[in-house]
């Protein structure tokens, strides 16, 4: 049978041969207490890092610079624009696309961030909404991570993939659009239009994700010469 022998003098109990402080549970709980505690400042401390460079990447300059690579229902864009209109029959993917809801739209927009501040800015992981003249136009995600050092100006490529068939099916906003698109061809590069590009950034804690309150927003007004000279619109 198990023997217990219990010494006031010194708080230990010995059990089987081992011998142990009398006071091990407030040790353990001490200890437990103790690496909770560095934990916690440890996240912290990590979510204090992503808000400061969540903050200066707010106070950063952004300029759209070019969109490569890109394609509607399977088919280079430049083919679906004709002479400043809409031209369908060229892609009878779309035309399928309108039957089943679904017209996808895939490609990279370059963007140019320059950073003004004294803090790196950057993020890890964000959702998008790019819209024309307030009207959204695709969503997506980024999982590119991007840092910024200050002073340091950067192209960041970011991947479109999205189901355009809402916008194409808002005859207002496209036909607004392709007016834009006519103009611009046709040599009024004094032709300007408003661009909201807004992102909601994921913060990560451990292996968890945590949203962002609301969009960071990101105003542009764009010359038509500087969207032709990029090949963000095609020209004739």
């Amino acid at each position: 049978m198990e023997s217990v022998t219990l010494r006031k003098q010194d708080k230990t109990i010995r059990t089987n041969g081992w011998t142990v402080k009398a006071d091990w549970p407030n040790r353990i709980i001490k200890a437990s207490l103790m690496i909770i505690g560095i934990l916690f400042l440890t996240a912290s401390c990590t979510l204090d890092k992503q808000a400061k460079a969540l903050k200066a990447l707010e106070k950063c300059r952004y300029e759209f610079v070019s969109a490569d690579s890109v394609f509607l229902a399977g088919t280079d864009i430049n083919k679906f624009v004709a002479n400043g209109r809409v031209d369908v029959s060229r892609l009878p993917g779309v035309a399928l696309g309108f039957l089943n809801r679904d017209v996808p739209l895939s490609g990279i927009l370059n963007i140019q961030i320059t950073n003004p501040t004294s803090n790196l800015a950057g993020i890890n992981q964000f959702a998008y909404k790019i819209a024309i003249e307030d009207k959204e136009v695709l969503d997506g995600t980024s999982d590119l991570p991007i840092a910024i050092r200050p002073g340091e100006t950067i192209t960041v490529p970011v991947k479109l993939q999205t189901n355009v068939y809402k916008f194409l099916s808002d005859k207002q906003t496209l036909d607004k659009l392709l007016s834009f698109i006519q103009r611009a061809q046709s040599g009024a590069t004094d032709e300007k239009i408003n661009l909201t590009f807004s992102i909601k950034p994921t913060l990560a804690l451990g292996n968890k994700q945590i949203n962002y309150p609301g969009y960071i927003r990101i105003d542009k007004q764009v010359d038509a010469n500087l969207l032709i000279s990029n090949g963000i619109i095609p020209s004739r």
